[in-house]
């Protein structure tokens, strides 16, 4: 917002007049802007006249003792608005030394006269506000490992300030980068200040001030890690959370893939996790890039790919992490659960619905999956045989739908035009689960398998065909038959 050497301020005096025409003036007053310096020299007050006729106008000062002034007066020509009135503006300069006094402005006009009381300084709206910001944790991650505070002041009545940054009370001179103050119109003034901290010094919770101080406002805030976190502060323990491999890895790639997630550290230099197989042998591990957690702190996933018949047949893995804050190293072993109660999913696949087809814009292929455990699965689509783009479907997770016995289900939608659908593309809905008799089954739909108020897929289609030949040749043996018995019966008689 621009900052104008005079603001409106409050609503004006209005003074009446019998008749629309001549009109006369409504008066505001005008002065510096919420928080301007006072010890510039001189002060500039002004004072508006507009929606006046005619443009005959005069204006006079006087101080809080009634007394005229004739120095520092600048009067300016009545300019015609595009309202068919006029408007015009006098200004006043006074001593920085009379800043804390009263001014009026009294305007005359052929029909009378009006005053207004103009103050040098308007109060700012609203008391300053300061708030101080701590460093953002995931800002530790650059490879300089700094972050910053932040300290922000709203609504300074002064634009002369001073600001401090304090580290356990002692003054820092450097990584300090502060803008303003700026104008905020009749909001006075905002300053903004960074200080720059480092990762060590902040977990060493060093505390951090910021100082601030101005016309009518003064002020310090403080943070630290222990400010901000209070008892929060006693870091949980680092820990191991060992994560089975899903289906579709073991799957596709035909491996299973075991994640040894580490949490809860302060740092990770120093860390070093292990895959070992039963026998103690090392297995190839990988370790991926640290991630913050919700509560500041670190976690690293490591992984390793084995055998999915040696992971299907329930081998042994054990996951040794080993860090600067632990005692001992940390052990766990992570092998295939067995399942009970296990189930293969039954798979149904829908058609758009008529009513949207019917707006000519979409089309939703919808598959459901249900009844089956454990609830480890995938989904995937194709289109004419060859498999989409993950982008094209949402998948929801498993949901249980019984408890006893434990069953779930899932379903994915299909998002594809009108076009394609009434083109003729065939949409297969592909399903993969440990009890499927080969781990895997689809279901197809296209524009022709849909059949009334129902559908039938690919398979279904084959078996309806197959059923309705047979149907025939049986209701035309059984007329065969019963023709035949009946000519029988009438040679005989």
């Amino acid at each position: 917002m621009m900052c104008y050497p005079l603001d409106y301020w409050g609503q004006g005096t209005m003074v009446t007049v019998t008749s629309a025409s001549p009109a006369a003036p409504s008066l505001f007053p005008l002065y510096p802007s919420c928080g301007t310096d006072t010890s510039q020299d001189p002060i500039a007050l002004g004072c508006l006249a507009k929606d006046f006729l005619p443009e005959t106008i005069d204006f006079a000062w006087s101080d809080n003792k009634n007394d005229s002034i004739a120095n520092g007066i600048k009067k300016f020509t009545p300019i015609l608005n595009t309202a068919g009135t006029y408007i015009t503006t006098t200004q006043l300069s006074v001593p920085a030394s009379k800043s804390h006094e009263i001014f009026y402005c009294t305007a005359t006009y052929p029909t009378g006269k009006g005053t207004i009381k103009v103050p040098p300084t308007p109060p700012c709206s609203g008391e300053s506000s300061m708030t101080i910001r701590p460093p953002a944790r995931d800002q530790f991650l650059e490879p300089n490992k700094t972050s910053t505070i932040i300290c922000s002041v709203k609504k300074l009545c002064s634009q002369t300030v001073t600001l401090k940054w304090l580290k356990e009370g002692v003054e820092v001179s450097s990584g300090i980068h502060t803008v303003g103050p700026v104008s905020s119109g009749p909001n006075g003034y905002t300053l903004l200040s960074e200080l720059t901290v480092s990762e060590t010094d902040w977990d060493n919770d060093r505390v951090y001030s910021c100082k601030v101080e101005s016309k009518n406002f003064s002020d310090i805030r403080n943070t630290s890690k222990s400010f901000e976190c209070g008892s929060d502060c006693s870091s949980p323990e680092i820990g191991a959370l060992l994560i089975p491999p899903n289906f579709a890895d073991i799957y596709i790639r035909k491996s299973a893939i075991l994640t040894c997630r580490v949490i809860n550290m302060q740092s990770t230099e120093g860390l070093n996790v292990i895959w070992t197989k039963e026998d103690g042998k090392e297995l190839k591990t990988s370790i991926g890039d640290r991630k913050v957690q919700s509560n500041g702190l670190f976690s690293v996933d490591a992984t390793t790919s084995v055998c999915a018949d040696e992971w299907e047949r329930g081998d042994k893995y054990t996951c040794k992490v080993a860090h600067p804050e632990l005692i001992f190293p940390l052990k766990n072993t992570l092998t295939k659960e067995p399942v009970t109660n296990s189930h293969a999913p039954s798979v149904y696949i829908f058609p758009p619905p008529s009513e949207q087809l019917a707006l000519r814009e979409a089309a939703t292929v919808t598959c459901l999956v249900k009844g089956f455990n454990p609830p480890d699965l995938f989904i995937k689509w194709l289109s004419n045989g060859e498999e989409l783009n993950a982008s094209k479907y949402i998948n929801t997770e498993p949901i249980l739908e019984s408890s006893q016995p434990p069953l779930y289900f899932a379903y994915s939608t299909l998002n594809i035009n009108e076009q394609e659908w009434n083109a003729g593309n065939t949409y297969t809905c592909l399903v993969g689960h440990e009890k499927l008799p080969l781990q895997v089954t689809q279901r197809t739909v296209d524009k022709s398998t849909v059949y009334l108020d129902g559908f039938v897929d690919a398979e279904e289609e084959d078996f309806y065909n197959l059923w309705t030949t047979a149907s025939t040749f049986i209701i035309l043996f059984l007329l065969s038959l019963f023709y035949s018995t009946t000519v029988t019966l009438i040679k005989v008689k």
